[in-house]
């Protein structure tokens, strides 16, 4: 998966432009896989996988952004 800024809003999208970095190559994929009774099954089961996927990113995010915050509170009191 290329660099989606929010894999699971990307994936889920219903509009037509993407805005985060994959550049629409993962754009409203798993929702057309849930538009067809075929494929219904196969994607709530990567809808799962992306879900967890999108936790760990997520609390991965945070602890990034509290290093930065933190380095930036040690030049400022320097």
């Amino acid at each position: 998966m290329p660099n989606c800024s929010n894999p699971l809003q990307c994936q889920l999208a219903r509009r037509v432009e993407c805005t985060c970095g994959c550049g629409g190559s993962n754009h409203g994929k798993l929702r057309q896989k849930m538009e067809t009774p075929e494929t219904r099954q196969q994607a709530e089961e990567e809808l799962k996988t992306l879900r967890e996927q999108q936790t760990v990113l997520k609390k991965q995010k945070r602890v990034e952004r509290r290093k930065r915050r933190a380095e930036l509170r040690k030049v400022a009191k320097e």
